[in-house]
């Protein structure tokens, strides 16, 4: 009889132990999903700025950087694609692991066109939040600088751009997600 009650008892625990087993794998099937990082590496010869999942699936780019304009200042594509890409996953850490409620809008800071990120759509740029300085051809209109990381390879529904007070205000998360 003890043998017996000693197999139930057995029994039970291991089922007990299943249940949050289970929820747990249940978290970290849908987290796979998420947003993990962002990275630079390199292609077609271009340092790019790209969004890492947790499931290790990768964006296309986000950022492809180009221009030599600032390498005199020892700003190369190299170094900013680090930097940037640094930035992007400090935002990331400190908003929880989660680009939700994250937008990217342009200003100047010291004088110089850049864009920046933002928690919501009443925020402008300051020297805290910038993301990286706009090469001298995007100067005149950086508001079009936002719309063409919009355009390019958009394909989910709706547009992440929002608008307040003639601001350009472009939703981090819906930018990304579609990215991928």
């Amino acid at each position: 009889m003890k043998a017996k009650q000693l197999l139930r008892l057995i029994a039970i625990s291991v089922a007990a132990l299943q249940i949050p087993l289970l929820s747990a794998q249940k978290t970290v099937a849908q987290s796979a999903d998420a947003l993990s990082s962002f990275q630079c590496r390199v292609a077609d010869d271009y340092h790019v700025t790209l969004a890492v999942k947790h499931n290790g699936s990768l964006s296309d780019p986000l950022i492809v950087w180009t221009t030599d304009e600032f390498s005199n200042a020892g700003y190369t594509p190299e170094r900013r694609c680090s930097e940037v890409t640094e930035r992007l996953n400090s935002l990331l850490q400190e908003n929880g692991g989660t680009l939700s409620g994250l937008y990217m809008t342009a200003g100047i800071v010291n004088g110089h066109p850049v864009l920046c990120a933002v928690n919501n759509t009443r925020s402008g740029c300051n020297t805290t939040n910038v993301l990286f300085t706009l090469k001298r051809e995007n100067r005149s209109n950086p508001g079009r600088v936002l719309e063409t990381l919009l355009n390019y390879n958009a394909t989910g529904s709706g547009s992440p751009i929002q608008e307040s007070g003639g601001q350009p205000y472009v939703n981090l998360e819906r930018l990304v997600q579609q990215l991928f």
